[in-house]
């Protein structure tokens, strides 16, 4: 009896393996904003590496985005992937990492937006900061 439900248990199987790895062997390096929301002309792609001394080796994507538009890159990143809103600490003015799993494919990302050391200190004083990057890690697994 166990060996037959085993026999018919192993094609089911077998199967949810194979598409698994197609699932997979299609994960990699892209334009991860504009595959998923319709990045808006202002957020530049600057390009996307794979980051192999990361823990999950996540594929990285990197935007720049000038300190007059960040404000509406924050809301456009809040609206599609509920970022949370940027803060100043230090020097700097970022996002924490948020996370948002793409409920086509259940691939995850980490999103953060964040710009360089600047001595700004007020929301409406960005268009003084040269650029803010967006980050966009992508995990094939839980990172």
């Amino acid at each position: 009896m166990k060996r037959l439900l085993l026999i018919r248990l192993i094609p089911a199987l077998l199967l949810v393996i194979a598409s698994s790895a197609n699932a997979s062997a299609d994960f990699g390096c892209d334009d991860f904003l504009s595959k998923l929301a319709d990045k808006p002309p202002f957020v530049e792609f600057k390009g996307c590496k794979q980051a192999l001394d990361r823990m999950g080796q996540p594929f990285s994507a990197s935007y720049e985005v000038s300190g007059a538009n960040a404000s509406k890159a924050e809301q456009y990143l809040e609206q599609h992937f509920g970022i949370s809103p940027i803060t100043r600490a230090c020097c700097v003015w970022d996002s924490t990492q948020n996370g948002f799993r793409d409920p086509a494919t259940g691939i995850n990302y980490l999103i953060s937006i964040g710009s360089e050391e600047t001595e700004v200190r007020q929301r409406e004083s960005w268009a003084k900061i040269n650029r803010f990057t967006i980050q966009v890690d992508a995990y094939a697994e839980d990172p």
